[in-house]
C-alpha cells in the first residue's frame, strides 16, 4: 500500500509542478521591471512612487531605473502622462494625449519638458537610468498635479509602424505615479453632474451620466447609487450601484447605467444619483433627460444584454479528468491486490 501512496504523491507533485511552471512562465514573460529613484523632497516615505513636495519655479529631474531581466536587448518608450479618470471610474495614466477636463489649469504637459518622451535601449541582463525633468509655474498652485511616468516595451514592428504614423501598441506597461504638491493640506474634491444621455459602450446600451471633479483634489473610495425613472413617476426603470471607484483631480468620466434586458421607449426620464467618497463626502443629484426616437433607432439591432460567461464545459472537463484518474487508481489498486493474492497463493502451495 505504501507504493500506491508514493504513486499518488507523485501524481499530485506532477500536477502542482505543472501549475507552477505555468505561473512562472507567465510571471517571467514580461522580462523587465521599473522602479523609481526617490529624491530628498519625497514627502511620503511609505510609497514607491514620486510623492513630492515642491515649490514655485522649482526645477528637478526625476530618475527611474529600467531593469531588463531577459536574455536579449529590449527597447522602451518612456513618457509622462496626465492622470485622468476612465469610464470604469479608475484613475488612468496610460494615455499620452488624453482629452483634458476644462477645469485643469496646470497639467503634466505644462511643466514637463518635451524631451521627457524618449526611446531607450537596455542591453540584456542589465539596467539603465532614465530621467525626465519638470519646471513648476511661478505662481503658487493649490492642490496637486497628478500624473505618471509611463514605460512600455517596444518591438521592431512597433517602431516601423510608428514611422508610418500608426499608433504604437504594447502588450505590457509599467506606471510610476507622480504627485506634485506645494502644501501638505489636501484640497477637498467636488462633484458635478453634467450631461445625461443614451449611448453605447462596446455595443451595450447605456444611460451615460457625465460626472466631473473640478477640484485639484483626489477623490477615493467612490461609491455611486443610481436609478432612472420615467419623469413624474416613482417606478424604477433602470438602476445601477457601483463601488471602489476613484477620480483624478480636475477630471471627468461617463458613469454608465446599463439597460440590461430593458428596452427604453422615447420620452422624458429622471436620473437620481447619490455619490459617496472617502472623507464623508456625499453628493445628491436629480436631473431630467430625454431619450428620442432617433436615438432608439440608432441603438436598435445592437447587443443589449451582456452574455454571461459559460463555465459549464470547464466543470464537465474537470469532472471527467478526476473520474479518469479515479478509475486508473482503482484499476491499479485492484491489479496490485490480485498480484498480492497470487503471490500469497504461490507461497501457500510451495509450503505444502
Amino acid at each position: 500500500m505504501k507504493r500506491w501512496l508514493k504513486i499518488l504523491v507523485t501524481l499530485g507533485t506532477l500536477l502542482m509542478a505543472f501549475g507552477w511552471v505555468q505561473q512562472t512562465v507567465h510571471a517571467e514573460s514580461v522580462g523587465y521591471s521599473v522602479s523609481a529613484v526617490l529624491p530628498k523632497n519625497q514627502d511620503d516615505k511609505k510609497v514607491t512612487y514620486f510623492a513630492l513636495r515642491v515649490k514655485p519655479k522649482q526645477q528637478q529631474k526625476l530618475t527611474i531605473v529600467i531593469r531588463n531581466t531577459s536574455k536579449s536587448m529590449k527597447r522602451f518608450q518612456v513618457g509622462v502622462n496626465q492622470a485622468i479618470t476612465n469610464d470604469n471610474g479608475v484613475i488612468d495614466y496610460s494615455k499620452a494625449n488624453p482629452t483634458l477636463d476644462s477645469s485643469l489649469k496646470v497639467g503634466i504637459k505644462d511643466i514637463f519638458s518635451k524631451d521627457s518622451t524618449q526611446k531607450v535601449n537596455v542591453p540584456a541582463k542589465s539596467s539603465k537610468r532614465v530621467s525626465v525633468s519638470y519646471t513648476m509655474p511661478a505662481e503658487k498652485i493649490d492642490g496637486m498635479i497628478l500624473g505618471g511616468v509611463y514605460v512600455k516595451q517596444l518591438t521592431a514592428a512597433d517602431d516601423s509602424s510608428a514611422k508610418k504614423g500608426v499608433t504604437i501598441k504594447n502588450a505590457f506597461a509599467y506606471v510610476i505615479g507622480v504627485r506634485l504638491r506645494e502644501s501638505s493640506v489636501d484640497v477637498a474634491p467636488d462633484m458635478r453632474l453634467h450631461t445625461v444621455k443614451a449611448g453605447q459602450i462596446n455595443s451595450y446600451n447605456q444611460i451615460q451620466a457625465n460626472l466631473q471633479n473640478p477640484r485639484p483634489g483626489l477623490m477615493s473610495e467612490l461609491k455611486i447609487k443610481s436609478k432612472v425613472t420615467k419623469a413624474n413617476d416613482s417606478k424604477t426603470v433602470l438602476s445601477n450601484d457601483k463601488s471602489n471607484m476613484s477620480m483624478a483631480p480636475n477630471s471627468n468620466f461617463n458613469y454608465s447605467i446599463p439597460w440590461g434586458s430593458t428596452q427604453l421607449k422615447a420620452g422624458e426620464y429622471t436620473l437620481t444619483l447619490d455619490a459617496f467618497a472617502k472623507g464623508g463626502y456625499h453628493w445628491h443629484f436629480v436631473k431630467n433627460f430625454n431619450v428620442t426616437q432617433a436615438q432608439i433607432n440608432q441603438l436598435k439591432n445592437k447587443i443589449n444584454t451582456p452574455q454571461q460567461n459559460n463555465y459549464l464545459w470547464w466543470f464537465v472537463a474537470g469532472g471527467i479528468l478526476i473520474l479518469l484518474l479515479l478509475i486508473v487508481i482503482i484499476y491499479l489498486l485492484m491489479k496490485n491486490r490480485r498480484r498480492d493474492d497470487d503471490s500469497a497463493s504461490d507461497k501457500t502451495d510451495s509450503s505444502k
